[in-house]
């Protein structure tokens, strides 16, 4: 008997002691999950991202108008934004002489889009696209450089200089 009360006894106080344990509170812990998406726009060119942030933009002497002269291939922009500004931040576009000398090329430069010409030097608005596959005349630009006089103007010699393209997304 005594061993019945002592199980009985060990069987209530186990049952008492689970039954407190239930009556301990959980801990808690609130998580503050977020994101951000920054704004995001690619350059591209002729189809292909611009790594390297470099094109080789040769002028060549034009046949017809006899000025130093080019007109690039589409540019793209390809983001998570639906639009976005594009501008040079030169607003003048002067090649000097490579060899140092007082000599320059003065250029016109502008944008072509959806065929109407613009200045390089102000904003451009153009469209975003969200891959590069949906690629049309529609969506990209082109730029073009043109000397100010005809190339017999200006010395012989090598010139150059670098101009740098500003986007920025419309948000």
């Amino acid at each position: 008997m005594k061993t019945d009360n002592y199980t009985v006894g060990l069987g209530a106080a186990m049952l008492l002691w689970s039954q407190a344990a239930f009556c301990i509170h959980n801990a808690q812990v609130a998580l503050d999950v977020s994101a951000e998406s920054v704004a995001r726009v690619a350059l591209y060119y002729d189809g292909k991202p611009l790594n390297d942030n470099n094109i080789d933009f040769p002028l060549r002497v034009n046949d017809i108008s006899r000025r130093f002269e080019q007109t690039s291939l589409f540019f793209y922009l390809v983001g998570n934004v639906d639009q976005a500004d594009i501008v040079f931040t030169e607003n003048n576009f002067v090649l000097s002489q490579a060899d140092n000398s007082s000599a320059t090329i003065s250029l016109n430069g502008h944008f072509i889009f959806n065929n109407a010409e613009s200045s390089a030097t102000q904003n451009l608005r153009m469209p975003v696209l969200k891959d590069i596959a949906q690629k049309s005349h529609d969506s990209g630009a082109k730029v073009r450089f043109v000397s100010e006089y005809l190339a017999s103007h200006y010395a012989q010699g090598r010139y150059a200089n670098v101009f740098t393209l500003i986007i920025t997304p419309v948000i």
